[in-house]
């Protein structure tokens, strides 16, 4: 894995090698604005190249072994000559003034015809070439012999001569270009930390926050348009957060609730063991305290994802099992469950046991409010939807959304119950891609209505 990276040494990195190559890139530019408004001066871009031109002739100076000085054609000097067709040079002997052999005869014609001596800077130009005034200049320049005058004629501007102006630069200057590099990295530096402080003042707010403290958020005030997005990921984050334990919160605190009354009237029974009752009342508490248990597991499951959600479930026979597991139940409370289901398979996707989560609950719900001698209907229809009935007091409709909220009950002593149910319905169906709704039962009752995925054709 590798190590942090830091934004602020990355930034100050690239802005500082920005500015040093901006200003060697900008050079050209310089030049050709300064020849505008000082044509004398500044002739054209072509005196960029005057820097190349000088380093490549200096280094081809050379003493003979009578101890004469001459200009030897080097492998450079040859090449340079070929990039630069018009170029010519002329190396002078600094007490003498006569030219150095390997010098260009008609520079050094046109020199000494032109003045009669050493000139520093002129328009000269040598017959024969036409076209734009080509760059002169002389120099007396440091050399592998000593320092002479040295004369070049034609130099033009090539991109690779930006690296021999910095190369003279520190030759002859030395390390006076440290301070602006210096400056240029402080200046950086300082620009970078200054832009990026309102992320030091972000990471400080976020780091104060905690289990007890979820409402807090970032202010987006003074930060960086680019690091908004971020910014508004992470708010929305704690948003997701704190919803998600203020609901465990919650849902801890309802079930502590939920299995409170059932355990109290199961002691109370216990206590009492003698009543007619005892066995029947311990048996009807100890089943309430399962279906419990089993809601809030299957509550768990789904709020973590588990279980396979796309498995070919026979609908049909899914829905006729559950029944079968509920009518002793039903005929012990003297009421019935009709099942109106075609007899070819229906098939759907989703989980199984997610699938008999949801028709159990809604099942047990109905036979709870069906009256005695009633009955329950559930019918399955061909295009993957479920139907369950009951004739008791039906859903108000203001309440047709509230009834799907965990442990929300209109009343404790007319629907007994965990208030899990509905609840779970709810979200597994929204975990199988299915809805769920409810209506009124014509003649009155709750009829609650069940749209399940299909399962793709094998």
């Amino acid at each position: 894995m590798k190590g942090p990276h830091s934004i602020s040494l990355r930034l100050t990195i690239f802005v500082s090698l920005a500015v040093i190559s901006g200003g060697i890139l900008a050079w050209p530019f310089v030049v050709w604005m300064n020849s505008l408004s000082d044509p004398e001066e500044f002739t054209s871009l072509n005196a960029l190249g005057l820097n190349q031109a000088q380093y490549v002739v200096a280094q081809s100076l050379r003493r003979g072994s009578d101890g004469e000085a001459y200009v030897e054609t080097t492998p450079e000097l040859g090449a340079y000559k070929t990039k630069n067709p018009k170029f010519r040079f002329a190396a002078f002997d600094g007490d003498s003034g006569s030219s150095l052999p390997g010098s260009d005869v008609d520079l050094v014609a046109a020199i000494q015809s032109d003045r009669g001596h050493l000139m520093y800077r002129t328009s000269l130009r040598i017959g024969g070439d036409s076209g734009p005034r080509p760059e002169y200049w002389m120099y007396s320049s440091k050399t592998a012999i000593g320092r002479l005058p040295i004369a070049l004629y034609g130099y033009s501007f090539h991109w690779d001569d930006l690296l021999y102006i910095a190369h003279t630069d520190m030759s002859e200057g030395g390390l006076s270009f440290v301070p602006e590099v210096l400056l240029a990295v402080g200046a950086s530096w300082f620009i970078v930390r200054r832009g990026l402080s309102p992320l030091d003042v972000a990471a400080r707010r976020v780091a104060q926050i905690d289990m007890n403290g979820l409402d807090g958020r970032i202010s987006y005030n003074d930060l960086p348009t680019e690091v908004m997005p971020f910014v508004s990921a992470v708010n929305e984050t704690l948003t997701r957060l704190e919803r998600g334990v203020a609901r465990q919160q919650r849902f801890i605190a309802n079930a502590a609730h939920e299995l409170r009354t059932p355990i109290t009237i199961l002691c109370t029974h216990i206590d009492n063991p003698d009543e007619a009752t005892f066995h029947k009342d311990v048996k009807r508490d100890a089943l309430r305290l399962r279906m419990i248990v089993e809601q809030l597991l299957s509550a768990a499951a789904i709020s973590n994802h588990q279980g396979a959600l796309h498995e070919k479930v026979d609908l049909g026979r899914t829905t006729l099992e559950t029944i079968l597991y509920y009518m002793p139940l039903a005929i012990e409370n003297q009421r019935k469950i009709e099942l109106d289901c075609p007899s070819e398979p229906i098939m759907a996707r989703g989980s199984r046991r997610g699938i008999e989560s949801v028709l159990a609950n809604l099942i047990d719900n109905a036979l709870r409010a069906e009256p005695e001698g009633g009955t329950v209907l559930v019918r399955v229809h061909p295009d993957c939807a479920v139907e369950i009935a009951d004739h008791g007091e039906g859903v108000a409709p203001k309440d047709r959304l509230k009834i799907f909220e965990p442990f929300w009950r209109k009343s404790e002593t007319k629907a007994p119950g965990t208030g899990l149910g509905l609840s779970i319905v709810k979200e597994m169906m929204d975990e199988l891609d299915g809805r769920v709704w409810v209506e009124d039962t014509p003649g009155g009752g709750a009829t609650f209505k069940l749209v399940f995925s299909a399962a793709d054709p094998a």
